[in-house]
């Protein structure tokens, strides 16, 4: 059966330190279900951003077997 999904990405915390120059990271988050794929913006250095994006619509899907990742 055929379903609708989605996904709002609101922030992040404690993320790892990625650039070791400035102890801070570039961070963006990817969302995948089946075959489609969405990207946040970048936050620039930081280890706390705050996206809370637009929601990321995943439509007409078989929710069955697919993982959201």
């Amino acid at each position: 059966m055929p379903g609708k999904l989605k996904v709002k990405i609101v922030a992040g915390r404690h993320l790892p330190v990625m650039d070791r120059a400035s102890d801070l990271t570039d961070a963006f988050v990817e969302v995948k279900f089946g075959n489609t794929t969405f990207k946040t913006d970048v936050y620039l250095k930081s280890l706390n951003p705050q996206w809370n994006s637009e929601w990321f619509k995943f439509e007409e899907l078989e929710i069955g077997e697919n993982v959201l990742e």
